[in-house]
């Protein structure tokens, strides 16, 4: 492996790595990434708000490591495209702090890419033990992409795994030129005729640890944030029939998530010790995102700064 700043255009990969929970994550991450066993040349990035803090230590740590520091507070969303303006590899993989990828994640990207594939995404498998709450999350958000998974076309991926051709990227700029949310930048792919596809070979390991609190207010922020995005440009009326639909949402996560569950036949033990929290979870959520289909705006702490021109 050599990751010691490849530049211009012998960087067949760009990382992007975005913080979701503090330095000692990111920092985690970091090393496995440093600590990747391949010979393609690959840069990482991290782009660095004031949510992160002081980052001399991690800067000195990880010399290599392109950190782009930024004023004020931004939104995950946002940190994204920052990332992705900075990238100069001829693909993009993107991934968050809680996440650590496989000694061979880089490899199999780039291996993958050799493919006609506009974006693919890979696994994320739960480090255990854990406890229940963080399980819950992990089923309500991740379940789909749980190991084992064959290799198929699909139309969503996750950003905790995903990685793209840069040059379709840059046929969409519009789309993530100040956000990029996933779920728009794969459906603007697929309007351009391309595919995405899910890889069992690309895979990362997911870890965070959450408070009860904080987990509720994170189903509602994105729940509201997923409604919000749903319904822009969408006339009153059919916001209001997506809004008189949500009570029925946790239900229906539940029931999907049993589906999945049954399918994989792996993790039913720790499926059921969640369910409580998984319901309550699932509950948050749909608030949020009745919310978010009645006002159109998602949580304060998720919409873009009105000066994020940095």
């Amino acid at each position: 492996m050599d990751n010691s700043e490849p530049t211009g255009n012998d960087i067949d990969l760009s990382v992007v790595v975005v913080t979701l929970v503090d330095a000692v994550h990111l920092a985690s991450c970091l090393t496995a990434l440093a600590q990747q066993t391949t010979a393609a040349r690959f840069e990482t990035i991290v782009p660095a708000d004031n949510k992160l803090g002081d980052i001399s230590k991690l800067q000195n740590d990880y010399p290599a490591v392109k950190f782009i520091k930024l004023d004020g507070t931004h939104t995950y969303a946002e940190l994204r495209a920052f990332g992705t303006h900075h990238a100069c590899g001829r693909l993009l993989a993107v991934t968050e702090d809680h996440c650590l990828p496989d000694p061979d994640w880089v490899d199999n990207i780039v291996n993958e890419h050799a493919g006609p594939h506009l974006a693919i995404g890979g696994t994320v498998e739960k480090e255990a033990p854990d406890k229940a709450l963080n399980w819950a999350v992990y089923f309500l958000d991740y379940l789909r992409y749980m190991p084992p998974v064959d290799g198929h076309e699909t139309h969503e991926l996750t950003d905790l795994n995903v990685s793209y051709k840069m040059d379709a990227l840059r046929k969409i700029t519009d789309v993530w030129q100040t956000e990029f949310h996933e779920p728009n930048v794969h459906a603007a792919l697929e309007r351009l005729g391309g595919s995405l596809w899910l890889s069992p070979n690309i895979r990362v390991h997911q870890r965070r640890n959450l408070t009860l609190g904080h987990a509720l207010w994170d189903r509602y922020a994105f729940g509201r944030l997923f409604g919000s995005t749903r319904v822009t440009g969408v006339a009153l009326g059919k916001r209001l029939v997506y809004a008189a639909v949500t009570p029925a949402l946790p239900a229906l996560l539940v029931i999907r998530l049993v589906k999945h569950i049954r399918a994989k036949q792996s993790h039913g033990r720790e499926f059921l010790g969640a369910l409580p929290a998984i319901i309550l979870l699932a509950t948050a959520w749909a608030w949020g995102e009745f919310v978010g289909y009645l006002t159109g705006k998602s949580e304060a702490t998720l919409m873009p700064r009105a000066d994020s021109s940095d």
